[in-house]
């Protein structure tokens, strides 16, 4: 009886449990079918294909209280109306059915696998790129560059230089939370230690795309003439974060496994 009670109610393996809850989330699946393009289609069959995968391999069983409570929440996403959130909800239980527990850093790594930047270029775009012409101005008045700044335009010389969609850095802080999440994943970070990398990772984003526009700013302003054009403001782009996304992984390198808690 106590080992019931402790149990949560009786354990469900966790197959079947994940079935119910496919069975259950069947319009976030439609609805994460249809957002799958792109981009988006290769994170959506990876995630897809990893916790297939899990859950073939699955030996467990959770709790039917837990399952309970995950319907419960997937009705109410339904309810609410909100495509992205459905979808989160069904990844999270469906992450769970497949580990067996909450596990910050494969969940979050999962839901990173949701095609999302759509949605983040809405709910983040604005204040990312805000943050990072502030950076910016501050890095180029230190090496002694005369800008001002206006909402998210740099200012010099009669010359407007706008911080548009692309700049905002919403994709350098996906992929370098992706590469934090995977780090966490193989290094089995406990949820204290996680938190602070997701944090660290966070912050170098927003100063890495700071120093990608500060340098951006050299070829859009006639600092550099030797090159120029797309291809070198996409090379400047991708060298960047290549640099940014190198650091952390040697520092991340340095870390130590340790188990799950």
């Amino acid at each position: 009886m106590a080992a019931a009670a402790a149990g949560g109610g009786g354990m469900i393996p966790a197959r079947i449990a994940a079935g119910v809850v496919a069975g259950a989330g069947w319009h976030a699946l439609v609805q994460l079918a249809g957002r799958a393009d792109g981009a988006g289609l290769a994170t959506t069959l990876a995630l897809l294909a990893v916790l297939g995968w899990a859950l073939l391999r699955a030996g467990h069983g959770v709790s039917s209280t837990g399952l309970t409570v995950t319907l419960l929440a997937l009705g109410v996403a339904a309810v609410s109306g909100i495509t992205l959130l459905e979808i989160i909800v069904l990844v999270a239980a469906l992450g769970w059915c497949a580990l067996g527990a909450w596990r910050w850093p494969p969940m979050l790594l999962a839901l990173l696998g949701v095609p999302m930047l759509p949605t983040l270029d809405v709910l983040v775009a604005g204040p990312l790129r805000r943050i990072s012409a502030v950076l910016t101005t501050w890095l180029l008045r230190g090496n002694g560059i005369d800008v001002s700044l206006e909402g998210v335009a740099l200012q010099w010389q009669g010359k407007q230089l706008l911080f548009d969609g692309p700049c905002s850095g919403v994709r350098m802080l996906w992929a370098l939370l992706v590469l934090a999440c995977a780090a966490g994943v193989i290094q089995r970070m406990p949820p204290a230690r996680f938190a602070l990398l997701l944090a660290a990772t966070v912050i170098v984003a927003v100063v890495g795309n700071a120093l990608r526009a500060a340098s951006l700013f050299y070829l859009e302003a006639g600092f550099v003439t030797a090159i120029g054009g797309p291809v070198a403001h996409e090379a400047i782009g991708l060298a960047a974060f290549a640099i940014v996304a190198g650091g952390a992984v040697a520092l991340l390198a340095r870390g130590r496994v340790v188990a799950w808690r």
